[in-house]
């Protein structure tokens, strides 16, 4: 018997999330898609895994190169992170260093600063939160990255909050709320500065991660916990709030701004490429297009922090 096939309008529906959703997903190796001539369906299974169990990829199988370019170029810069800022900060690197070839990769926060330090990617995106001084990423790099000088520049502070079904029926407001008997959260991959986030409120409220439900059923990317939410697969989960504005059938709560940073091997600076790529995230003119997204605090865009 023929598996049913869905095109990503319908998976959009099922999901209750938007065409472009489903697209953004697919680039980023969140929900599998198979091309029929010049048309992308999508597998029953798939879609019933994406909602019931999440996408349980192993950190490997997370390291997800979207352009499909072989690399082979000395002049080719891979750049981690999921954020749609680093798409656009890699298109209008690229328009000043034409030579060059911007891939993006979309690991976490924590395997993206190990590739790194393995010199599999150029430059590595970081939002890591350390509870124990209420700051982020610098206390992590030197442990992730020994004995390498690196230089680490800021790029934004974004809203993080809890995803809810509309109307926020289970009255959830807090990490506490994870631990009730009746939530069922939509975790996400370690390595990820939401799956480090989540992790360190549980410590520091003294939570359990085994009282948990759902705790160990983790996804790869926002987009993948937001529509979880969405279907009614989870109750609630950790991520940004730029990615909720993609779900109409979920609310976004607030619970903290995170910092957005880049780090750099100090023996890549002074690279064409990586030259480019600082002068626009310094430029007026990425941070005026930044800002009028209207999702992100850009002050001190391109600071140098290390």
């Amino acid at each position: 018997m023929n598996e049913k096939l869905y095109t990503p309008l319908e998976a959009a529906e099922i999901l209750k999330i938007k065409k472009n959703t489903v697209y953004e997903m697919i680039k980023r190796g969140t929900l599998k898609a198979t091309k029929m001539g010049k048309q992308l369906r999508i597998t029953e299974s798939d879609l019933n895994q994406l909602i019931t169990s999440g996408n349980n990829q192993t950190e490997e199988n997370d390291y997800i190169i979207s352009s499909g370019y072989p690399l082979d170029r000395p002049e080719d810069i891979i750049v981690c992170g999921q954020d749609i800022v680093l798409d656009m900060l890699c298109s209008s690197a690229h328009s000043l260093c034409k030579s060059s070839r911007y891939i993006r990769s979309y690991e976490g926060s924590y395997n993206g600063l190990l590739s790194l330090y393995k010199d599999e990617v150029s430059v590595a995106s970081a939002h890591i939160w350390d509870y124990k001084t209420g700051s982020y990423n610098l206390p992590y790099i030197s442990y992730l990255i020994p004995g390498e000088k690196v230089q680490v520049y800021h790029v934004l502070n974004r809203p993080i909050g809890f995803y809810v079904a509309k109307g926020n029926p289970k009255n959830i407001h807090s990490i506490e709320d994870f631990a009730r008997d009746d939530i069922h959260i939509a975790n996400r991959e370690k390595g990820s500065g939401i799956r480090i986030l989540t992790d360190s409120l549980l410590v520091s409220q003294g939570i359990s991660p085994s009282s948990v439900k759902g705790y160990d059923k983790a996804v790869s990317s926002h987009l993948a916990a937001a529509a979880i939410v969405a279907k009614g697969g989870a109750d609630c989960a950790l991520g940004n709030k730029s990615t909720a504005l993609q779900m109409p059938s979920i609310d976004f709560l607030y619970l903290r701004d995170e910092q957005y940073d880049l780090v750099i091997k100090e023996a890549d600076i002074g690279r064409p490429e990586i030259n480019a790529l600082i002068k626009v995230l310094r430029s007026r003119e990425f941070a005026d297009e930044i800002n009028a997204i209207g999702l992100y605090n850009i002050t001190d865009m391109g600071k140098r922090l290390l």
